[in-house]
């Protein structure tokens, strides 16, 4: 008898089935995949994230003699760029088969299913086993959401998954989809020379995102990356011809493309689970919970993209968390999703926590704005990464941080120091007088928050 059985091995599984484990629980960890790490580590976060760090190499190479260098005939080599990406993946595999032998958790291979509550049967090909738990942990996260019309063949056609393997940089690229994932394989594209043209339904990419910021991105994108980006379109139908597609938009000729990426979202994964037999509700597509991630069958708990809340890593890890500690018997608190932050890997990123203007004002809130650029520091210069710029929402009387909207070199960095901010309850004056080190990117912070208070030093 485990006292805890965690389903799904990504971020929200292997972080909660260690921290159980921490907590002095018998823990074992199921997972259908051959490896652990979920999709995050498989075919998501991590390898995405090695090869546009090789895109942002291939650009400051591009740009070398700004920097006093003169390289003859650079070149990019596409299969050790993956080579270092299957690398790095492995590397990180590793790691987590050693975290789990060391915090003893027991880790089984196959699909699991509940029996009942307290048991679940685990399937690989035509074994089973069933295993007896005082509680679970559902993170089974999330899959690829299929357009009706466009198959998935890794060939002419591509889901987030399979375009991670391609082989060459495509000559021209359709990515039917400007949502996170999409903008971000679109600015990797981009830079290694593909023709990207992005199509988003709606009437802007990153739709959660601050209006600002996504215009700053877009006019970067559109200027320096080969990505042009079309919104408020819909795609009619996509047709396969082996060696290319060709898309139609409502309302425009066929266009060809060497490869379409869909990328227009993703889906939780719960249908094998068995839900409907021991009770647990879901609402829509996602498992009902509480603000402590207890479902409506008080043993099981569910965390991560298979709930209503942000679908992130490092929140579902957070999530997982708080639900184990709250097995295990412990009080944490309930966690601040407007403290959650928001983080792309585009060129220039773009990071977030809290609301939007456009939230705010539909939420009737007073609030200030105020936003400083990265242009006016030395570091930025320094660096060559003078794009964007940080952009504070606060409440007028008391400097209460409503949102932060930042785009630019170490976006997805320097949000972290105001998610700290928000869950301390800090002010922009606190900020703009926490002393910075100079020269740096996160100078650029301090300076935001002078400039909320009218007296930015360097504007």
């Amino acid at each position: 008898m485990y006292d805890l059985v965690v389903i799904g091995a990504g971020p929200a599984g292997e972080t909660g089935a260690i921290r159980a484990a921490q907590l002095g629980l018998k823990v074992a960890l199921v997972d259908k995949r051959a490896d652990l790490g979920g999709t995050c580590l498989n075919v998501g976060c991590i390898p995405t994230k090695a090869l546009l760090e090789s895109a942002k190499m291939w650009t400051k190479l591009q740009h070398a003699e700004k920097f006093g260098f003169t390289l003859d005939n650079v070149a990019f080599h596409w299969d050790k760029i993956q080579a270092r990406k299957d690398k790095i993946v492995d590397e990180q595999r590793k790691g987590l088969r050693f975290l789990m032998k060391k915090n003893k958790i027991d880790v089984y291979k196959g699909t699991a299913r509940f029996v009942t509550a307290t048991t679940l049967e685990v399937t690989e090909g035509t074994t089973s086993q069933k295993i007896e738990t005082r509680h679970t942990l559902i993170a089974t996260g999330s899959e690829v959401r299929p357009l009706p019309f466009a198959t998935i063949n890794g060939k002419a056609v591509h889901s987030s998954d399979t375009i991670l393997s391609i082989d060459k940089i495509p000559k021209t690229l359709a990515v039917i989809g400007g949502g996170v994932v999409g903008m971000e394989f679109a600015s990797l594209f981009g830079r290694f020379g593909a023709q990207v043209t992005v199509i988003e339904l709606l009437n802007q990419i990153l739709p959660f995102e601050d209006e600002a910021c996504v215009k700053e991105l877009t006019r970067h994108l559109e200027r320096n990356q080969q990505v042009k980006i079309e919104t408020g379109v819909k795609v009619e139908s996509l047709e396969d011809l082996g060696s290319s597609c060709r898309v139609k938009l409502t309302g425009q000729e066929p266009r060809a493309f060497e490869v379409v990426l869909v990328a227009i979202g993703r889906r939780p994964v719960v249908g094998e689970l068995g839900l409907e037999k021991v009770g647990v509700q879901k609402q829509g597509e996602f498992i009902t919970v509480d603000a402590h991630y207890r479902t409506t069958v008080p043993s099981i708990f569910a965390v991560g993209d298979v709930i209503a809340t942000p679908a992130l890593a490092h929140t579902a890890s957070a999530e997982a968390i708080h639900a184990v500690e709250i097995i295990a018997g412990k009080h944490p608190h309930v966690i601040n999703y407007e403290a959650n932050p928001s983080a792309v890997y585009t060129y220039p990123e773009v990071a977030s926590i809290g609301k939007t203007e456009k939230k705010l004002k539909e939420a009737g809130i007073a609030y200030k704005a105020s936003q400083f650029p990265f242009a006016p520091l030395a570091k930025a210069k320094i660096e060559d990464t003078t794009e964007g710029f940080i952009k504070i929402l606060h409440e007028p009387t008391h400097g209460e941080l409503l949102g932060v909207h930042i785009v630019g070199a170490r976006a997805t960095e320097l949000i972290g120091e105001f998610a700290l901010g928000k869950i301390l309850e800090t002010t922009v004056e606190e900020i703009a007088h926490t002393i910075h080190p100079h020269p740096t990117i996160s100078e650029t912070v301090m300076e935001a928050a002078h400039a909320a208070l009218g007296s930015a030093i360097h504007m």
